[in-house]
């Protein structure tokens, strides 16, 4: 087990910087701490730090108390590997191997030079490096999704992050990881006529999922854009459900997904047959949100493991009599697991979600189960991957030739942007890697806005696809929708249905005065 010594500035130090201290400590794989008595002389970054967690300080005086502390003035000083947590540069050549955090290019990130960066370099990858002597190499990398309207969140998510990096170099492949080009995105945002098209879209618009048939064409080995007359939909909705989320059931060549109501705003599943063109729900005692259906047969049984991170478990449930569900194991508690996928591999059952508490779309976690119907276990690289770009699930695993294939989506700008196919090159309890090997977009310039999930039957590819949907009062329905929870006393609902009616009437009374009396009734409210 590798052993590090961790440079720091001072006792004092970050929260993000804490929390990869910490998980050091708890592995132990500290050595000691190197203390370079460096105190931080910037005025930006000390007001940052106070409305930016990841940012904030900890004293660690009274922490990790057995570790050896070496206050040093030089850098003759060090021996050993280094965990170089100090903001100043590394400017000297070095025997033993030095581990930093580094932007796109390489350059060694500091905090100073991030809370100063631009918005498209706060949005951005951080890669962890190794330099020995004046060789460096790049060992692993981390995307986490942006949290909207909230720079300094942003910043925290993706600092907190970094402390995973050092779960193992076969976390994941940093060559096949992706820049993006972030400046384009932020440019069009900025602009008053995209500004004015969003609130039109939020107020007359709403987004809709619904399931489609594509023929045999597609190269996972490659980058795919579907063609817009070649796309079929399987069936009609109705205008206030919508169908996501497809898993083939050959044995019954049947579909199972989501159907979301927009009116309830809960998901439940329901299956639709092929050879009758039927549509059934499926049953459950739950009574919280639940989506993405995914199968699998063992010893002549199907069963289903939905993803219902509402309930903060991963639950795998029997399917009995055709359209009922009976919960017969739990995989984890206390994990919001999002889109659990699961796969067979060398004798061993594995599932993959991603963690619904730290943003749903980018820390893949994987457990694993010599029976699916026992006790199952966490992986030892948990996270195994923290990408925003192709970590969340996006259908079955299947085998493509000799590869074993896990479809994940992107999420990055949106989500929705695309399918993407990963090839898992390394599976057990203890190792796992996968890279890239091709996608799947939406048509280009056509109504279809979105694809997340795929599936194949028979003699076709099964995805879903979003459009935008026109309706005047969207936001209004939004408002009044009620989400269905449910607790040990029962079912209830989240928040009061005549609190949201209320609302909307007081709303249509003000637009109503404003029509009569025109802004001067304005001074009834003042």
């Amino acid at each position: 087990m590798n052993k590090y010594s961790v440079v720091i500035d001072s006792e004092t130090i970050s929260y993000w910087k804490f929390l990869l201290i910490s998980k050091l400590y708890d592995e132990q794989k500290i050595d000691c701490f190197y203390i370079a008595n460096k105190k931080q002389s910037s005025l930006s970054l000390s007001i940052k730090r106070f409305t930016c967690k990841g940012l904030s300080l900890i004293t660690t005086s009274e922490l990790f108390g057995e570790v050896p502390k070496i206050y040093v003035s030089q850098t003759s000083q060090f021996s050993g590997d280094l965990v170089w947590l100090s903001e100043e540069k590394i400017n000297f050549e070095y025997n033993n191997d030095i581990y930093f955090f580094a932007d796109t290019d390489g350059s060694q990130k500091t905090e100073y030079s991030l809370v100063n960066a631009t918005k498209p370099e706060v949005i951005t990858i951080t890669n962890l490096y190794k330099v020995k002597k004046n060789t460096t190499t790049k060992i692993n990398s981390a995307w986490t999704e942006s949290a909207k309207f909230s720079e300094n969140k942003t910043i925290t998510m993706h600092l907190s992050s970094l402390r995973y990096l050092f779960n193992d170099t076969k976390s994941q492949n940093p060559d096949n990881f992706p820049n993006f080009n972030t400046e384009e995105k932020t440019e069009r945002s900025s602009s008053i006529a995209n500004v004015v098209k969003k609130i039109y879209s939020l107020l007359f618009y709403y987004t809709s999922w619904s399931l489609y048939k594509y023929p045999r064409v597609l190269n996972v080995f490659d980058n795919n854009k579907l063609i817009s007359d070649k796309i079929s939909k399987i069936f009609n909705d109705k205008t206030w459900d919508f169908s996501a989320d497809p898993f083939y059931s050959e044995s019954e060549n049947s579909l199972y997904f989501e159907k979301f109501n927009y009116l309830l705003g809960i998901g439940k599943l329901a299956k639709y047959s092929f050879d009758s063109g039927e549509k059934i729900e499926i049953k459950t005692k739950d009574n919280f949100h639940l989506s993405y259906p995914c199968l699998f047969v063992y010893r002549n049984k199907t069963y289903v493991i939905p993803e219902g991170a509402q309930s903060n478990k991963i639950v795998i449930y029997e399917l009995v009599s055709g359209n009922n569900l009976i919960a017969v194991n739990t995989v984890a508690e206390n994990f919001a697991g999002i889109d659990p996928t699961i796969v067979e591999f060398n004798g061993t059952w594995y599932i993959f979600a991603t963690d619904g508490s730290k943003g749903s779309n980018s820390y893949l976690n994987i457990f694993y189960s010599n029976n699916p119907l026992e006790k199952w276990h966490e992986h030892e690289l948990n996270p195994v991957k923290i990408d925003i770009t192709s970590a969340r699930g996006g259908g079955g695993i299947f085998k493509e030739g000799n590869n074993l294939i896990r479809p994940a989506q992107n999420c990055y700008p949106d989500y929705g942007t695309s399918i993407v196919f990963n090839k898992i090159e390394v599976l057990s309890p203890s190792e796992f890697k996968e890279s890239v090997i091709g996608s799947v977009m939406p048509p280009k310039n056509s109504h279809f806005k979105g694809i997340h999930t795929f599936s194949k039957n028979k003699d076709s590819y099964i995805v879903d696809l979003k459009t935008n949907e026109y309706f005047p009062l969207a936001r209004f329905v939004t408002l009044l929708r009620a989400r269905i929870k449910s607790n040990d006393e029962g079912v209830f609902l989240e928040n009061s249905l005549f609190k949201r009616i209320t609302v909307v009437f007081l709303i249509l009374v003000f637009v109503f005065l404003i029509y009569l009396f025109g802004w001067q009734a304005l001074s009834l409210f003042v």
